[in-house]
């Protein structure tokens, strides 16, 4: 893929919990963005499928779906979003929730999306965040945050793996944002964070 057709991007990143589907929601009221969540892509596949089930047997112990796994689903996923027209890379910004989610995933991607900002919601209070994700299993039918010690596995695995993925991006284009904090506070610090960093069409 050339870098004329790379997807533009805003990577919402934090820790299970911190917020980004919230806040991918209400950014994808623009006209120009939309929202891609990895763990929504997942969950919407047939379950009964293969690749649903290899997806299943790795989600309900807490662990990473394996890179190579992962990024052939989200390119199907993108490309077929674009063959129908719902995205057109001269005017849309993708927001990426939950990927890229390693150091691997950010090299297997580099020739498909322009990262234009690293969102980081930051929430420095572990139970606070496991709370919020046992809360969130209830209402939203995640049997995955239900369980603590797979809660306390995601956790220790974005520890491990997925926050060394700050370190491959450039400090200028990371912004850090107090995700502890009521979701319109969030949203206004994110909001300002974005100003300048993408097309000013939105």
């Amino acid at each position: 893929m050339s870098a004329n057709n790379r997807y533009p991007s805003i990577l919402l990143f934090g820790c299970p919990g911190s917020g980004k589907g919230t806040q991918g929601v209400v950014l994808a009221q623009f006209p120009n963005m939309v929202h891609l969540a990895m763990g929504d892509i997942f969950r919407a596949m047939d379950k009964a499928s293969e690749i649903g089930k290899e997806f299943l047997s790795y989600a309900t112990k807490g662990q990473l779906v394996p890179d190579e796994l992962t990024i052939r689903v989200f390119r199907a996923h993108v490309e077929s979003l674009i063959e129908s027209g719902d995205i057109d890379l001269s005017y849309h910004t993708l927001i990426l929730d939950g990927i890229p989610r390693t150091t691997t995933q950010v090299e297997l991607l580099s020739d498909a999306i322009d990262v234009k900002r690293v969102i980081h919601l930051m929430i420095d209070d572990k139970d606070a965040l496991i709370a919020r994700l046992m809360n969130r299993a209830k209402k939203s039918n995640r049997p995955d945050d239900a369980d603590l010690s797979v809660i306390e596995n995601r956790i220790e695995v974005y520890e491990k793996e997925t926050h060394p993925v700050l370190d491959a991006y450039p400090k200028k284009v990371i912004a850090k944002v107090n995700a502890d904090q009521p979701p319109l506070a969030v949203l206004r610090d994110v909001a300002d964070s974005l100003v300048g960093f993408i097309s000013a069409n939105i």
